[in-house]
C-alpha cells in the first residue's frame, strides 16, 4: 500500500507541474476545493471521489487521473472532502453533493452534459450514495454512468469489522447509506464494477454482490475482474489507455449522451 500511495503521489505531482488544474471552491474551510482538469473539453464530466477508508487522502493525490484524458474529451473533477472523524459519513455524503451542485452552478455548461460519476474504494461507496439519492434526488437524476472501483457497496458488513470504532452510524442511517439496497433509484445508465483480482475477499464479495443485484433488477451492469491488481495497484490502470479498466471508462463516456437539463428537477438540496 505505502509503496503504491507514493507512486500516486509522484505520478500526481507530475501531473499537476504538467497541467495545473483549474480550482473551484465550493466551501471556504480547508477541505473546500475542487481541481477540475482539461476544464475546456466538451465532453460529459467525470465526478471522482477518492478512497481512504472514509479518514485519510486529499484530491491532490489523485491528479494521475487527468493524464491522457484528452483522448476522450472530458473534464475531470476531483473534489476534498471533510473526513469521517470530523463530520461523520451522513455528512460526508451531503459534502460531496454540495460540491457537485456548487461545481455545475459555477459551470453551467458542465450541467448541460452528462455525468459520470467515479470513485475508487470508499470513494466509490460514496460516489454509488449519490447515484441511489442519498445526496439528494436531483443528483441522483442526472447520473449517465458509474465506474465504481473496489467499493463498498452495503454497511452492515462494515459495522461488523474492525472499521466499527471509527464508522459511527445509526441502523438507518447505515441502511441508507447502502447502495446495494437502493437499486431503485438508480437511472437507467451502464455501470461498470471493477475490482482486481488480488483484492481481499470482502471486496470482492461486496462487489460481485452488488453486481448480482443490478442485474436482477435489468440495470446495464458490467463487471471488470482485473487480474494482478490488488486494492491500491488498480487504480493506476485508470489512467493507461492500454488497459481493461480504461477501455471501460471510455466505453462509459461513449454510452452517455449530453442532456440539456435534469430528467425531472432542477439542482437543489437533498430531500
Amino acid at each position: 500500500m505505502g509503496d503504491t500511495l507514493a507512486t500516486y503521489a509522484a505520478l500526481s505531482l507530475a501531473q499537476r507541474e504538467e497541467t495545473p488544474p483549474e480550482v473551484f471552491r465550493y466551501e471556504e474551510d480547508a477541505m473546500g476545493g475542487i481541481d477540475v482538469f482539461n476544464g475546456s473539453a466538451e465532453g460529459p464530466l467525470i465526478y471522482f471521489l477518492h478512497g481512504g477508508a472514509w479518514r485519510s487522502g486529499d484530491r491532490s493525490m489523485y491528479s494521475f487521473l487527468a493524464r491522457n484524458l484528452g483522448r476522450i474529451g472530458c473534464p475531470l473533477a476531483v473534489p476534498d472532502y471533510p473526513k469521517i472523524q470530523t463530520v461523520g459519513l451522513p455528512a460526508m455524503v451531503g459534502r460531496v453533493a454540495a460540491a457537485l451542485r456548487a461545481l455545475l452552478a459555477q459551470r453551467p455548461d458542465y450541467a448541460r452534459r452528462g455525468l459520470v460519476l467515479a470513485g475508487h474504494s470508499s470513494g466509490a461507496h460514496l460516489a454509488a450514495c449519490l447515484a441511489t439519492g442519498a445526496g439528494g434526488i436531483d443528483i441522483a437524476e442526472r447520473v449517465s454512468a458509474c465506474l465504481l472501483v473496489s467499493g463498498i457497496y452495503d454497511m452492515e458488513p462494515v459495522l461488523l469489522s474492525s472499521r466499527r470504532s471509527y464508522v459511527e452510524v445509526t441502523e438507518a442511517e447505515a441502511r441508507r447509506l447502502s447502495p446495494l439496497v437502493h437499486v431503485e433509484a438508480l437511472e437507467p445508465g451502464r455501470i461498470t464494477l471493477a475490482y482486481g483480482s488480488r483484492e481481499s475477499p470482502e471486496f470482492i464479495r461486496q462487489a460481485e454482490e452488488f453486481g448480482r443485484v443490478l442485474a436482477s433488477m435489468r440495470r446495464d451492469v458490467r463487471m471488470l475482474r482485473v487480474e494482478d491488481r490488488d486494492h491500491f495497484t488498480i487504480l493506476l490502470d485508470c489512467s493507461n489507455p492500454a488497459s481493461a479498466l480504461w477501455q471501460a471508462l471510455t466505453s462509459l463516456v461513449a454510452s452517455t449522451q449530453r442532456c440539456e437539463a435534469p430528467h425531472t428537477r432542477e439542482m437543489q438540496g437533498p430531500d
